[in-house]
């Protein structure tokens, strides 16, 4: 990501460059005063494209995506600018509103998408489950004020926190990451996948939050 020509292009108008991950993913966001046509337009040359919102779009859409912006929160190093996001609360209410909406919608797509893919494609739509649920594992943890040490860490804190056998997770982890082979049939891996989905779903459904 050419940072460089991001500041370039922005000038005054950045308020801070933030590099956040997804999962294991590198992302780069930046935050603007405000946003035009020609910004976007010239923003739009760039090979990579960054996250960019301005700061009232942050510090306002907190409660609309807690779960987007409590990953950034927790995962993000300032290149440049203002560290706002150090006093970004997360309300736990809207997290857990934003938590039931995903599972369930998760859930649904994984099974659409599963009768969409041949036998053969399995392996990826297997792999690619992974970095689409890391910010909402990291927002059920956030719910119950849990703590872990590493990403592996993080699954089996959820398990003891909520009583869920993630253990599929982190065996998709250390595929992912060439540390293992696939154990078994890669439809066993759906049928556990869809079954994670459903409990925490549910348990979101009744989950109560107090603030």
């Amino acid at each position: 990501m050419a940072t460089e020509k991001i500041k370039e292009i922005l000038g005054e108008n950045l308020v801070a460059l933030v590099e956040y991950y997804t999962g294991d993913e590198k992302n780069i966001l930046a935050v603007c005063n405000s946003l035009d046509s020609d910004t976007l337009r010239r923003l739009k040359q760039l090979k990579e494209i960054p996250l960019v919102l301005t700061k009232e779009e942050l510090t306002g859409g907190v409660d609309v995506f807690p779960i987007e912006f409590l990953n950034i929160k927790q995962h993000h190093k300032i290149l440049s600018g203002e560290d706002f996001l150090k006093d970004v609360v997360i309300s736990k209410k809207h997290l857990r509103h934003q938590l039931e909406f995903e599972f369930r919608s998760k859930l649904i797509h994984l099974r659409e998408e599963y009768l969409q893919f041949k036998d053969k494609d399995l392996e990826d739509l297997i792999i690619s489950a992974l970095p689409t649920l890391a910010p909402i594992i990291g927002g059920l943890i956030y719910l119950r004020d849990l703590h872990y040490e590493d990403t592996q860490d993080m699954f089996r804190t959820v398990s003891d926190g909520y009583g869920i056998d993630m253990q599929v997770l982190k065996e998709i982890y250390d595929i992912k990451h060439s540390r293992t082979k696939f154990k078994k049939d890669k439809e066993l891996y759906i049928k556990d996948l869809i079954r994670v989905l459903h409990d925490i779903g549910k348990i979101i459904d009744e989950f109560e939050v107090i603030e």
